[in-house]
Order: structure tokens, then C-alpha cells, then sequence
């Protein structure tokens, strides 16, 4: 019986790790007067694209890949994630952006924001969610295959 129940609660924790949800956050956050991106994503889901060169997620790999399947639009300007850190832990990513355009100074009182985001899309059932903690307000979207871009207006 004993041997059952262990058996039981292993194959329990199993399935669960089968069914986890595929995603990957964006979160865009106000630091001072710069946005910053942060991406938290499942390595695996990444390497398997064509995308990658190596094993390893890699700036170049990943720049590459975010200004193709990705688009970020402030207040009717577009801006271009430099990414400044990468960091793989077991199967997740992080990865450390700055939103910037050549011409923005400041992103105080942002009006509008504008996202297409079709970062994963092609993995199985993945979705992206985008959180946006900016203008001192917290709202957050979840963005798949049927939702690829939203626009959020702060007036």
C-alpha cells in the first residue's frame, strides 16, 4: 500500500509538470524616467526555434529574434529593446532590456502604448503575457495566436 500511495503522488507531480502553462512575460516598467523590459521565458521553447545558433541563449540570438516576432510603440514612438543582461536558471530565461529610442529623453506621462508580440507563438498553445507597470498603474494583458498586439491609452 505503502509503495501505491508513493507511486500515486510521484505520477501526480509528473502530470502537473506536464501541464503547465506555456507563456512568457514582458513586464514594462518605469525606472525614473527609462523603461525597462523584462522577459521571462522557457529556454528550451527558444532553442528549438531556428533562431538560436548554440545551446545557449545568446544576446545576438535573442535581439535578433525579439525585433523580429516583437514591436513596442510609446506614445507614437517606436522603440527597439537593447538587451543589457541574459540569465538562464534550469529551464527559464530572463533577460534584462532596455526600451529605448535614440530621440526619447523621457517617458514621463505616457498616453499610449502599443504592442504586437508574437515572441514563442509558434510553440503549442504558448501565449505571452504583457504586463505594463507604468504612469503608477498596473495592468496586465494576455496576448496568443487569436491576440497578437494590443493598444492601451492612458487618458
Amino acid at each position: 500500500m505503502r509503495i501505491l500511495i508513493i507511486t500515486f503522488f510521484a505520477f501526480l507531480n509528473i502530470n502537473n509538470n506536464l501541464h503547465d502553462s506555456v507563456s512568457a512575460t514582458f513586464n514594462i516598467i518605469e525606472r525614473g524616467h527609462v523603461l525597462m523590459l523584462e522577459i521571462d521565458f522557457d529556454t528550451f521553447n527558444f532553442l528549438k526555434l531556428d533562431a538560436a545558433k548554440s545551446i545557449k541563449v545568446t544576446k545576438e540570438d535573442l535581439s535578433n529574434y525579439l525585433n523580429k516576432t516583437t514591436s513596442w510603440e510609446i506614445d507614437g514612438e517606436k522603440l527597439i529593446p537593447q538587451v543589457l543582461k541574459i540569465e538562464s536558471k534550469e529551464h527559464h530565461t530572463k533577460v534584462i532590456c532596455l526600451l529605448a529610442n535614440s530621440n526619447s529623453n523621457s517617458n514621463k506621462n505616457i498616453k499610449s502604448i502599443k504592442i504586437k508580440n508574437e515572441f514563442l507563438l509558434n510553440v503549442t498553445e504558448h501565449s505571452n503575457i504583457i504586463e505594463l507597470d507604468v504612469n503608477d498603474t498596473f495592468k496586465d494583458y494576455n496576448l496568443n495566436k487569436n491576440r497578437r498586439e494590443i493598444k492601451v491609452d492612458y487618458n
